[in-house]
C-alpha cells in the first residue's frame, strides 16, 4: 500500500471522526468543546454549520422522532 493511500485513509478517518462527533453534540450526547486548541474542536468548527443545517431540514420535515 502506498503512502499517498495511507494517507487518503487517515484523512478518511479523521473527517468522519469529525461528523460524528458534530452529529453527537447536536443530539446532546457529547457536551460542546471547551476550547480551541485541539484537533477535535478544529473538526467541530467545520462540521458545525453542516450539521446544523442537516438537522434543521430533518426536523423541518418531521423527520426526527
Amino acid at each position: 500500500m502506498g503512502v499517498l493511500k495511507k494517507i487518503g485513509i487517515v484523512v478518511l478517518l479523521y473527517v468522519t471522526m469529525g461528523i460524528v462527533w458534530s452529529v453527537l453534540m447536536h443530539l446532546a450526547i457529547l457536551p460542546p468543546p471547551g476550547g480551541l486548541d485541539g484537533p477535535l474542536n478544529l473538526l467541530y468548527l467545520v462540521f458545525q454549520p453542516i450539521t446544523l443545517v442537516y438537522f434543521m431540514i430533518v426536523m423541518g420535515l418531521g423527520l426526527f422522532p
